[in-house]
């Protein structure tokens, strides 16, 4: 059995605040659902692994205008329910991201990880 202890990587994202929002959005909504990043990405029609690496911040892929459709489709919901309620306070923020090592079923360490968003701040203008 492996160490249990991986230590957390701790990242910053610059990403758009919108972005942010619509990303957590459509995540809940997905879950609410029971349906996997898999399965929402399939329903879409999109390339596989699409809505996994934009769930993962760290990717450069995001959700764009023409996907607004596509996920109220998949999502079975209205084009207002994909949009955030809350009007974003910022432009751009950063995120600070903890990535950790998932652990396999007999208790070693996994390669794929985890990342939980653990701070959001404004960027400040330059």
């Amino acid at each position: 059995m492996q160490n249990r202890n991986s230590n957390p990587e701790i990242v910053t994202v610059e990403i758009s605040h919108l972005d942010y929002l619509i990303i957590v959005n459509v995540k809940n909504l997905r879950s609410k659902l029971g349906l996997s990043q898999v399965s929402l990405t399939q329903k879409m029609g999109l390339s596989e692994g699409f809505v996994g690496k934009v769930e993962l911040f760290t990717e450069r892929a995001k959700y764009s205008i023409r996907h607004i459709n596509l996920l109220a489709s998949a999502l079975n919901c209205t084009i207002q329910d994909i949009l955030p309620l809350e009007q974003p306070k910022y432009d751009m923020v950063i995120l600070t991201l903890r990535r950790t090592n998932k652990i396999n079923k007999d208790g070693s360490l996994s390669q794929k990880k985890t990342t939980e968003v653990i701070k959001i701040e404004p960027k400040e203008k330059s």
